[in-house]
């Protein structure tokens, strides 16, 4: 098999198979006490969960772009849900954070990380990217504009997320479907012992 054959069979075997489909959707209840059910098979093109926590300040700076992404997207059949990882965040403050940033998408309260171990979130923010099929076909940075932490572009040279939104809608395999996103670490919530 030639090398550039095989290494575009690698790639599309990447794309469609970063995470193995769910079981079953999670339920949970947004800021606002609805049923939302993110990862639940529906006639969506996709599903882009965003974890954020309320006090990261890399999370807080991706919100004008969340909130664009959303609204184009939106209107393009792909659902989008916010995830707040912080256990102790009332739905309260998340409905607080919510206004003060804009956000119109459900936002959720993941306090077990149930959402945040199902996708091995590591970092707010974070975006992952689930076909109806149930496969990331995307996980990731937003866009590159944080190098690293401390580190910031003032305007971003590559938007991954949207390229990934993008390559879906026409049918493609998402180019480069996992990217290293820059945030604040998605601490694990203390457990009582027995």
């Amino acid at each position: 098999m030639r090398p550039a054959l095989a290494a575009l069979l690698a790639l599309l075997a990447l794309a469609f198979a970063v995470l193995p489909a769910p079981a079953f959707a999670l339920e949970f209840r947004d800021i606002f006490g609805h049923d939302q059910r993110p990862l639940e098979k529906s006639s969506a093109r996709a599903d882009v969960v965003i974890f954020i926590l309320h006090d990261c300040p890399i999370a807080n700076a991706f919100a004008p772009e969340i909130n664009r992404l959303a609204a184009e997207f939106q209107a393009r059949d792909i659902r989008f849900f916010l995830v707040h990882t912080d256990p102790d965040l009332s739905a309260t403050a998340a409905q607080k954070h919510a206004k003060d940033f804009g956000y119109r998408c459900p936002v959720l309260l993941d306090p077990e990380q149930r959402l945040v171990a199902r996708l091995k979130a590591t970092v707010t923010p974070e975006a992952f990217v689930v076909t109806p099929a149930g496969t990331t076909a995307y996980r990731g940075r937003i866009d590159d504009r944080f190098v690293e932490l401390g580190k910031r572009r003032p305007e971003p040279t590559r938007r991954d997320l949207r390229l990934a939104l993008e390559a879906i809608l026409a049918g493609q395999p998402v180019a480069e479907p996992v990217t290293k996103a820059v945030g604040c670490f998605i601490s694990t919530p203390k457990r009582s012992s027995p």
